[in-house]
């Protein structure tokens, strides 16, 4: 969950360092630090607090450094944020940068304790510092192939000795990416941070080691094979990764979901047909074949996939269970089941472990994700790629409406192959579709109306979110980014249900969004919080007669069909959350105690 990086070039190291590790502050992170290779020794530079707080202190030692060097941001796991706990973790002329969770830890840490070895942290992270420097004999790269067949868990890691004139990287379950540049090579755990120095970048695979040369990487695998470096060229620039004059990363995200919508519409259907083009790695007989669709993701994603269990259920004829991946059983995943993975960055902890499970019981694969190559991608029969470029901001935005297009161009996919969406059904579910990134541009120009309400309601101390049928996955969603960025309690829940409890929290401090334009049965709940004094602020379609009757706000959607409006709902409560936020002056592209892409358990 945190971020790696490194150097290896004709240039001072340090620089180079801070403003990757600074282009991965998205990430989340509690402390930083960084090693440098320095006269024959590493110099190591670490602290709880902001990288940028690191790097006056690595200016006032003189800027140390030659042309080789790690760097890590830390969220806490093993060990609370401390200078200590912080990495890089030395033994001897050993320094190492670490990411995942080694699940062995306590018996290495004894069985290295017994053998002389101090530890001066808390962390999983320092046992593999001091079982390379065992095994370390004047070849870094043995030494660390030697050590990680001891380790159990998972990892990326970058290797730096003051004898070794290269770098050694490994993962497994743990992203870690290589850029390659015309003099240098960089690393660094996601590819945003790499974007100023090279478009060319190699994804590491599980279970590769590499050594890593100013001029060169050699990549290889468990066994000591090499292995191909599959070289790819990113199309996308360090623009879009920078915030371009927004106030916060989530504002410029949200506003770049029509943009990203038809990214993740583009080439992929054909209104004449009335179909879709996929690559599913299945056959429309095999489609045809299926009883099931079980559905596991974490968090935004898991929304995604609620909102799949009525879709795929209308248009496809197939039922559909939608499991946390971190609670994930596979005793209902059958050889006819079609297993889909949700997860924007492809290498979610949970879903990735929930996914290797259900895959023992046979059947097809999928995954939806933003990230070409990608772990999860290599786990799966086929992917859809939402295609939305990258994402800063830790709380999802336009990677999730593009998930929902993604799950909508999947489901008019699945309806045609078993015949049960004509073609003129699906043609008129994709002619709409080709509407929305209009009608979500109408929506955000809705945002100074969205901006005084979240601004009158700043002050709350809780919120409620409700809707009906495709809209209370979108409750539950609108509850969550309320939480992620302005700690504000917030419950989703779907309308029907506020009779069974939760009516006794409603007063007339706690404003109630209703998302209402799937419907009128919605209007009923909206009376009975009503009668309780709470303030509502509804969703409504655009004409709605009676929903002014009954709310006390009322923010008008373009109309459209019930599972678009849905989207249109998402991106009304992302504003609605963000201007909270703002209006409390929260950090909201770095919300407290979360990171952007969750790579531990």
């Amino acid at each position: 969950m945190c971020g790696i990086v490194a150097y290896v070039g004709d240039l001072v190291a340090g620089p180079i360092l801070f403003d990757t590790l600074k282009r991965l502050e998205y990430r989340g992170y509690d402390s930083a630090g960084v090693a440098l290779k320095s006269e024959g020794a590493i110099v190591v530079l670490k602290s709880a607090g902001r990288i940028a707080d690191l790097e006056k202190v690595y200016q006032s030692r003189g800027c140390p450094g030659e042309g080789m060097g790690i760097g890590h941001t830390r969220w806490a796991t093993h060990g609370r944020p401390s200078d200590r706990n912080a990495h890089p973790h030395t033994s001897g002329e050993i320094a190492i940068v670490h990411n995942g969770i080694i699940e062995n830890y306590l018996d290495l840490r004894e069985l290295l304790t017994e053998m002389g070895y101090v530890f001066s942290s808390e962390t999983d992270s320092e046992v593999l510092a001091h079982l390379i420097h065992f095994y370390f004999k004047g070849d870094l790269y043995a030494a660390v192939c030697r050590a990680l067949v001891h380790v159990e868990g998972s990892y990326a890691v970058a290797v730096l000795a003051a004898s070794s004139p290269y770098l050694v990287c490994a993962r497994k379950d743990s992203p870690l990416v290589l850029g390659k540049g015309k003099t240098a090579i960089y690393v660094a755990s996601d590819v945003p941070a790499l974007l100023p120095y090279t478009k060319d970048v190699i994804r590491m695979k599980d279970g590769e080691i590499a050594r890593v040369f100013a001029d060169r990487v050699e990549i290889m695998d468990r066994e000591g094979q090499p292995r191909l470096a599959q070289v790819e060229r990113i199309t996308w620039d360090a623009d879009a990764a920078e915030k371009g004059g927004y106030t916060h990363f989530m504002l410029k995200e949200i506003h770049e979901q029509p943009r990203a919508i038809r990214e993740t519409i583009a080439g992929r259907i054909s209104e004449i047909d009335g179909d879709v083009r996929l690559k599913l790695g299945m056959s429309d007989e095999e489609i045809k074949g299926l009883e099931r669709v079980t559905i596991i993701a974490c968090g935004t994603s898991y929304h995604a996939g609620m909102l799949a269990k009525n879709l795929f259920a209308r248009v496809a004829g197939l039922p559909v269970d939608v499991e946390v991946a971190s609670e994930f059983l596979n005793i209902q995943v059958r050889p006819r089941t079609l297993l889909l993975g949700i997860t924007q960055s492809g290498e979610t902890a949970d879903t990735l472990l929930a996914l290797k499970k259900a895959k023992t019981c046979g059947g097809r694969s999928l995954a939806i994700t933003n990230v070409v190559g990608s772990t999860v991608t290599e786990l799966v029969d086929g992917t859809i790629y939402t295609r939305c470029g990258p994402e800063i901001g830790v709380a999802a935005t336009k990677t999730f409406t593009s998930q929902l297009v993604a799950i909508i161009l999947l489901a008019i996919r699945l309806g045609r192959a078993r015949a049960h969406l004509t073609p003129d059904q699906a043609r008129k579910m994709l002619i709409e579709l080709t509407k929305l990134p209009g009608l979500v541009q109408r929506v955000l120009e809705k945002r100074e109306e969205i901006r005084k309400i979240a601004e009158r309601y700043a002050g709350a101390s809780c919120y409620f979110f409700i809707g009906r049928d495709y809209l209370y996955p979108i409750s539950l969603e609108g509850a969550l980014k309320m939480k992620e960025i302005a700690y504000i309690p917030s419950e989703g829940y779907a309308g029907g249900e506020l009779k069974h409890g939760p009516l006794a929290l409603i007063t007339e401090k706690t404003p109630v969004v209703a998302l209402a334009t799937c419907g009128k049965k919605i209007q009923s709940n909206i009376k009975e919080v009503r009668a309780r004094g709470a303030e509502v602020i509804a969703l409504a379609t655009e004409g709605d007669p009676d929903i002014a009757k009954v709310a006390s706000h009322v923010i008008e959607l373009p109309q459209t069909q019930p599972i678009y409006s849905a989207v249109l709902c998402t991106v009304a409560v992302q504003l609605l959350s963000y201007y909270t936020a703002n209006k409390l002056g929260l950090p909201i592209d770095k919300p407290r105690n979360l990171a952007k892409c969750v790579t531990v358990e």
